[in-house]
């Protein structure tokens, strides 16, 4: 019985060795993971973070000053032996039923260089898509990695959260000397139509991304999403109407380099919706200037339609925007942080924007 609860107390004290991230695409350790044994074979691994803020913005619209709770995720996962890896994501913060449950998969690993899931996840397109937002600089996700991902902002596909059903290979290759892998790779087939949800056509998504890294602390990716979308609403960019299926695919390239004290990451996305181009690009900055302060720096430019002057395209279509954001993180303890950003948002119908956000994050 004291040897139990000695394996128990041990087990809750010490970090686990292995690395999680949301989606499992991309690494991180997590700030302080609950660990507990059930006998030789089994763990359970319970994490999780929350994120609120603080805004006063300013649109064409209205003027708005409040709260609000941006996220509140608990992470389980359970590890049965050395192979198999079952996992659930659920959000307290979400204000709809159906969005309360994010991911939950089955992993099963035959080696470092091939894993098969099959459940709900991230789909392996874009970095910033990926990476769980404790690790990303800008509070607000970036308008071209929102509409390009399915995550929000494209009326016909709807609010996705970056995550489908599906079934994925994935793995890492060619170790190098200093224990980093040369290649990792990801590919797999998805409904296409979002979370929670039974497919809405007979089409099915291939979504796939490769990440090479010439050094540990730099990486070159490439990943892509060929599809057929089924409209939840009708274009407004195009002749797509409700309840139509359409050509939906995308294509990225990006790069993440850190040499200290920076950091930086950019993506390049190109879309089609039927036959409406679109364009996403940004590129971010991390600026360490004190142990526990960064300043941080982000570029973020969508257009919607590469061909402005289609047939039903008006004046009153807003198509293209622009935001720049600045601002100041304070690393309280490991990922625990405060957040403080302007972002200036310019379109090209309508008057400029104006956000001032300060995010509270706390990770365990």
């Amino acid at each position: 019985m004291i040897r139990r609860l000695q394996t128990l107390i041990l087990s809750l004290a010490v970090a686990v060795p292995s690395l999680f991230a949301e989606g499992g695409d991309s690494v991180r350790v997590s700030a302080n993971p609950l660990a507990i044994d059930f006998g030789e074979k089994v763990r359970l691994v319970l994490n999780g973070y929350g994120q609120s803020v603080y805004q006063l913005s300013s649109t064409p619209q209205e003027k708005r000053n409040d709260f609000q709770v941006q996220r509140a995720i608990i992470i389980g996962n359970a590890m049965v032996g050395k192979r198999l890896r079952a996992m659930v994501m659920v959000d307290a913060a979400a204000t709809r039923a159906d969005r309360h449950l994010h991911e939950y998969y089955l992993e099963y690993t035959f080696d470092e260089a091939l894993k098969l899931r099959v459940g709900q996840y991230k789909q392996p397109f874009m970095l910033e898509n990926i990476y769980i937002p404790t690790i990303l600089g800008a509070v607000n996700m970036t308008e071209g990695t929102k509409y390009m991902a399915g995550i929000a902002g494209d009326a016909m596909q709807g609010n996705m959260v970056g995550r489908d059903q599906g079934i994925m290979v994935s793995g890492n290759a060619f170790k190098q000397k200093d224990g980093h892998h040369l290649l990792a790779y990801s590919l797999g087939l998805f409904n296409g139509c979002g979370l929670n949800q039974r497919d809405n056509n007979r089409s099915k998504d291939l979504v796939g991304m490769v990440q090479v890294f010439p050094t540990r602390n730099w990486q070159l990716t490439s990943s892509f999403i060929l599809g057929r979308g089924h409209a939840v609403a009708a274009s407004p960019y195009g002749d797509i109407a409700e309840g139509e299926n359409y050509r939906r695919s995308r294509w990225s390239i990006g790069t993440e380099w850190k040499p200290k004290p920076l950091q930086l990451r950019s993506e390049l996305t190109l879309g089609w919706n039927g036959s409406v181009r679109s364009r996403a690009f940004y590129a971010e900055a991390w600026i360490h200037t004190l142990p526990q302060l960064d300043i941080v720096l982000n570029y973020d430019h969508l257009n919607r339609n590469t061909n402005e002057h289609g047939p039903l395209m008006t004046a009153q279509t807003p198509v293209a925007s622009n935001n720049y954001t600045f601002g100041l993180q304070y690393w309280i303890w490991r990922r625990c942080r405060i957040a403080s950003q302007y972002v200036l948002s310019h379109h090209d119908v309508g008057k400029d924007s104006h956000l001032w956000v300060t995010q509270f994050q706390f990770e365990f």
